[in-house]
C-alpha cells in the first residue's frame, strides 16, 4: 500500500514537472524576467530569469519523483511540501513574468484571509478533540459577526462588540452541544440547523432592526502594532503590524497547543474524543467536558465572526461567512486536528485566496471565476485525501450514554 501510494505521488510530480516545462517553454521567452518586491515595488528583494528558473524547477520535481518513486515510504511529507513549494514557486515566477509582484504585501495579506480561517480551525478542534463533530462553524461565526456590528453600534466600542460576538457564537455552540449530548441527535445535522438557523435569524434582524435602525456601519477596528518589534526588518511589518483579531489568533493557537497538550484538561478532553467509556469510568464527566469544550470552540468562532465585520468592511452583510466555516473545517482536517498544523493549513488556504485576488489585479489571462475558485477547489482537493490520510479522533460523532447499573 505505501509503495503504491508513493509511486501514485511520483506520477504526479512528472506531471507537475511537465507542466512547468511546457509553461516555460510554450508561454516564457529569454528575456522575460520576474521580479518580487517587499511591502512597495521600491522595495527590490530579488529577480529571477523567467524561463531559467522554471527549467529548473521542472528538474527539481523530476528529482523528487524519481526520489519517490525509489524509496515510496521515506519522508513521503517532506518531498510532498517541497514539490508543493516548488510548484507555488513555479506559478509565480510564470504569472510575473516580464513584470513584479509584492511579495511581502502578499504574504502579510495572506494573514490576514487565513486569520478566521485559522480561528474557525480552533473552534472546530475544541469540539472535535472531545468527541463532537463541528460543521456548525459557519453559523457560529456568522452569527457572531452580527452581534459584534449590533452591540459596537450601541455602545461605541470594538472591545464590547469583540465580547459580544464570542457569547453570541457561544450561544449557537450551546445549542449544537444540548442537541448534539442532551439530546443525542445525529451531530451532522444538529451543525446544519445551527448554519441554517444563524442565516436566517441574522438576516431577518438585519433587515428588520439592524439596518432600519442605522446600527450597521460601525467602521473597522484600529490597526495596531507591537512597540519594538515592528521595527525588526521583514518580520516586524509582516506580523506585528494587525488588526486585534490577527493577534488574538496567533495567542489562541499558541493556547490551544499549551492547553490540548500540556495540560491535564486537555489530557482528559484527548481521552475522551478516544474512548469516553474508559474516562468515564475514572470518574471524569464526559458530557461536562464536551459541553464546556463544545462552547469553548463556541467563543473562538465569535472572534473570526468578528474579524468578517469588524475587522473586513466595518458592517454586516446577509452570509457575509461565504462558506469560509466550512473551509476552516478543511484546514483542521488538514491539520490533523492539531493547532499548530491548523495554522499552517489555514495559512495555506489564506495564500491561495490572496493569491487569486493578486491573480486577478496583474491581468492574468485567467477569468476571474476560475481565480475565485482557488481556495475551494483546493479545499476539495484536501478533503479527498490527495495530501494524506487524516485520522479523526476514535469517537467522534458518536453520542456517549452511561451505562445503568439495575
Amino acid at each position: 500500500m505505501i509503495a503504491e501510494k508513493g509511486r501514485t505521488r511520483a506520477v504526479v510530480y512528472v506531471t507537475l514537472a511537465l507542466v512547468i516545462a511546457v509553461g516555460a517553454w510554450l508561454f516564457v521567452d529569454e528575456s522575460q524576467v520576474s521580479r518580487f518586491t517587499g511591502f512597495t515595488a521600491e522595495e527590490a528583494l530579488v529577480a529571477l530569469p523567467a524561463r531559467a528558473t522554471l527549467w529548473l524547477l521542472a528538474s527539481f520535481c523530476l528529482v523528487l519523483a524519481v526520489v519517490q518513486w525509489r524509496w515510496p515510504g521515506e519522508r513521503s511529507g517532506l518531498i510532498l511540501s517541497l514539490a508543493a513549494a516548488a510548484g507555488t514557486l513555479a506559478f509565480l515566477v510564470w504569472v510575473t513574468r516580464g513584470t513584479s509582484l509584492s511579495l511581502l504585501a502578499m504574504l502579510r495579506e495572506s494573514i490576514i484571509r487565513a486569520t478566521p480561517l485559522i480561528l474557525g480551525a480552533l473552534a472546530g478542534l475544541w469540539c472535535e478533540r472531545s468527541g463532537v463533530i463541528n460543521i456548525a462553524i459557519e453559523g457560529m461565526m456568522l452569527f457572531g459577526a452580527f452581534v459584534a456590528v449590533a452591540v459596537t453600534a450601541m455602545t461605541g466600542s470594538f472591545a464590547n462588540g469583540l465580547v459580544a460576538a464570542m457569547l453570541g457564537a457561544g450561544l449557537m455552540a450551546a445549542l449544537h452541544a444540548v442537541l448534539s449530548i442532551r439530546y443525542r441527535v445525529d451531530q451532522i445535522i444538529s451543525g446544519v440547523t445551527v448554519n441554517i438557523l444563524a442565516a436566517g435569524v441574522t438576516r431577518y434582524l438585519n433587515l428588520q432592526l439592524l439596518t432600519p435602525g442605522g446600527l450597521n456601519a460601525p467602521g473597522t477596528m484600529a490597526v495596531l502594532t507591537v512597540p519594538g518589534l515592528i521595527h525588526l526588518p521583514v518580520i516586524g511589518p509582516l506580523l506585528f503590524r494587525h488588526q486585534p483579531t490577527v493577534f488574538l489568533m496567533f495567542l489562541l493557537v499558541a493556547g490551544t497547543q499549551v492547553a490540548l497538550f500540556s495540560t491535564v484538561w486537555g489530557l482528559r478532553t484527548r481521552a475522551i474524543g478516544e474512548h469516553p467509556r474508559a474516562v468515564d469510568a475514572l470518574g471524569v464527566p464526559v458530557h461536562t467536558m464536551r459541553y464546556l469544550n463544545v462552547v469553548i470552540g463556541g467563543l473562538i468562532a465569535g472572534i473570526g465572526g468578528a474579524y468578517f465585520s469588524l475587522g473586513e468592511v466595518g458592517r454586516f452583510e446577509d452570509g457575509m461567512t461565504n462558506g469560509r466555516g466550512f473551509v476552516a473545517l478543511a484546514a483542521m482536517i488538514f491539520g490533523k486536528w492539531t493547532p499548530l498544523g491548523s495554522l499552517a493549513a489555514g495559512y495555506l488556504f489564506g495564500f491561495a485566496d490572496a493569491l487569486q485576488t493578486k491573480m486577478q489585479i496583474l491581468g492574468v489571462g485567467i477569468p476571474a471565476e476560475f481565480l475565485q475558485m482557488t481556495p475551494y477547489v483546493l479545499t476539495v482537493i484536501v478533503l479527498a485525501g490527495v495530501i494524506g490520510q487524516a485520522i479523526p479522533p476514535a469517537a467522534i460523532g458518536r453520542p456517549y450514554q452511561r451505562e445503568r447499573l439495575e
